[in-house]
């Protein structure tokens, strides 16, 4: 079973809000510009956990659509399955960018 963590982008302040529940909380309650991100469950080949809204490999940014994560092609719009990417690569993809406006 996959940890499930989230994140929050504060999109005026342009930080993270990583672990910090309370204060990630206290953003939504206040009415705060954020976008939340949960964690995909996989890593890039550095170990670094994917979270909704990354860049990936400088060409696919990850979202959550129809129930599970996607990468979606940065120029053509095409949609494949994170965890299949993933392993069609042999785990040797790398995040490019932490957050995307998509």
């Amino acid at each position: 079973m996959r940890q499930i963590k989230f994140r929050a982008w504060h999109r005026e302040a342009k930080e993270y809000c990583c672990g910090c529940e309370s204060n990630m909380f206290s953003w939504i309650d206040d009415g705060q510009p954020i976008t939340l991100e949960q964690f995909t469950g996989l890593q890039d080949k550095n170990g670094v956990d994917i979270y909704e809204s990354m860049e990936i490999d400088g060409t696919h940014n990850v979202k959550f659509k129809n129930g599970s994560y996607v990468l979606i092609d940065i120029s053509s719009g095409d949609i494949v399955l994170l965890h299949t990417y993933i392993e069609s690569r042999s785990g040797n993809v790398k995040i490019t960018r932490e957050y995307t406006e998509i």
